[in-house]
């Protein structure tokens, strides 16, 4: 979300503009309903018009040397970053464990280095909105995970790791390895351990939380540079001797990361798409898109909280009143955020009184703060849907797709159905400082307290 406006005159709006909370959304639908496009950007224009005067562009960082960038860029990030404290994030710490990587990149100029080092960085900041954008890799990731080992993992609530995908004709099938076997170790290491210590730098979409972490941490323990080797300890079944293999990574595509990908349950190479968009364009090019399943049942998926996705929802919702469908699904499993009020104005379809949605802020280089810049209440809609509701999520319903779900967390509205957990990261993204050569960083520069 690109809230970085600065436009400085304040319209009529739905909002009412406060001196002590800034914009006031006591009913966000509003705005949608009306559905003028141009006065509501007018209207979150105006919401920041109590710093509008302070804010100023990332800076641009290009034509620095590497190690100069990364020490500037650091400085931004702690002076601008809104979730230090709640991040638990020690800009200190991460700046000497990872300058001097930086450093030994720049004195080979070995981009691939530089540029794998730089996502080590942000990989450490357990937040989905702080992430390094570039249109080139520099070989790095195919150099790191290029390679798999035929197989694909996932740990159980019991803590048993079991094969879940064994890839046809591959070392691994060949070594005797099926679906179903436990594995126990990782190269002489209990595989708890290996999974604890994978990299999830390569990770598309980032995770934001424990549980999030640990999924990719799984997909990854098979991934290595093609040409290397391990040996996996497979638990015996009864009555026979525990076995060791040894398999060697081989090009493949990427596959069991495909064939591992959560991606709507479709098989998505999730890895090679750079970003959340390219990976949108792997399921639908709509924003909205709806049908009827059997028995009556109206089926919503929202795939990007945009301006234009409100009037296509309510009418789907709508048509459930008319045909007084037993249920409606909303499914927001790669839903990649956006308009924050419009979360807000989704569930106002279905909630029986109001709710408290949000304080949004975002930081004032005048002042060094985040003040308060609006209020967000999701007013119930007069003529709702008072039916059961089940709203899917996964990790990649991401930022404000997470704001629905959250509503329905807190009202009691509606069941939320996932086998794990939403991405974790709220925040009002903002474009960081370019840096050489010219890769681009992000981040939360505000922040909502929901």
């Amino acid at each position: 979300m690109l809230f970085l406006v600065l436009a400085l005159v304040q319209p009529a709006c739905a909002g009412l503009y406060t001196d002590s909370c800034g914009m006031v959304w006591t009913d966000t639908c509003v705005p949608f309903e009306r559905d003028n496009e141009t006065a509501y950007y007018e209207e979150l224009a105006a919401s920041f018009a109590p710093i509008a005067d302070n804010l100023t562009e990332a800076p641009d960082l290009g034509n620095l040397s590497w190690s100069d960038a990364f020490s500037e860029m650091c400085t931004y990030m702690e002076e601008r970053y809104a979730f230090t404290e709640w991040r638990g994030v020690d800009w200190d710490l991460l700046y000497a464990t990872y300058a001097p990587g930086i450093a030994d990149a720049e004195k080979s100029q070995d981009a691939a280095a530089y540029y794998r080092t730089l996502r080590e960085f942000a990989s450490a900041i357990p937040d989905g909105h702080v992430i390094i954008l570039s249109p080139d890799d520099f070989g790095a990731k195919y150099a790191d995970i290029g390679g798999g080992y035929g197989f694909a993992v996932a740990r159980l609530d019991s803590g048993e790791v079991i094969a879940t995908y064994v890839a046809d004709g591959s070392d691994a099938e060949k070594a005797g390895i099926r679906f179903g076997d436990e594995v126990v170790s990782w190269n002489g290491r209990p595989v708890g351990e290996a999974i604890d210590a994978t990299s999830i730098i390569w990770a598309p979409i980032k995770p934001s939380t424990t549980e999030g972490i640990l999924l990719q941490k799984q997909r990854f323990l098979t991934r290595a540079p093609v040409g290397a080797g391990v040996t996996v300890g497979i638990a015996a079944p009864e009555d026979s001797a525990p076995r060791t293999v040894n398999l060697t990574a081989a090009e493949d595509g990427y596959d069991t990361l495909t064939r591992t990908s959560i991606f709507l349950g479709r098989e998505a190479n999730d890895v090679e798409a750079g970003t959340g968009a390219e990976l949108k364009a792997m399921i639908s090019n709509d924003t909205v898109t709806c049908r009827t399943l059997s028995g009556g049942i109206v089926y919503i998926a929202i795939y990007e909280e945009a301006y234009d996705a409100y009037q296509p929802f309510r009418a789907a919702v709508k048509d459930a009143i008319a045909k007084d469908a037993p249920g409606i699904v909303i499914d927001l499993r790669f839903n990649r955020g956006g308009d924050d009020n419009l979360g807000s104005a989704l569930a106002a379809w279905f909630v029986d009184r109001p709710v408290f949605y949000e304080y949004g802020t975002s930081y004032d280089p005048g002042t060094g703060e985040f003040p308060v810049l609006w209020e967000s209440w999701t007013q119930p809609r007069p003529d709702r849907y008072m039916g059961p509701v089940a709203v899917l999520v996964s990790p990649y319903t991401i930022s404000t797709g997470e704001g629905l779900p959250k509503v329905f967390a807190g009202s009691g509205t509606g069941a939320i159905v996932s086998w794990y957990g939403t991405n974790g990261a709220f925040g009002i993204v903002s474009p960081g400082p370019v840096l050489p050569p010219r890769d681009h960083d992000s981040l939360p520069g505000g922040r909502v307290a929901r």
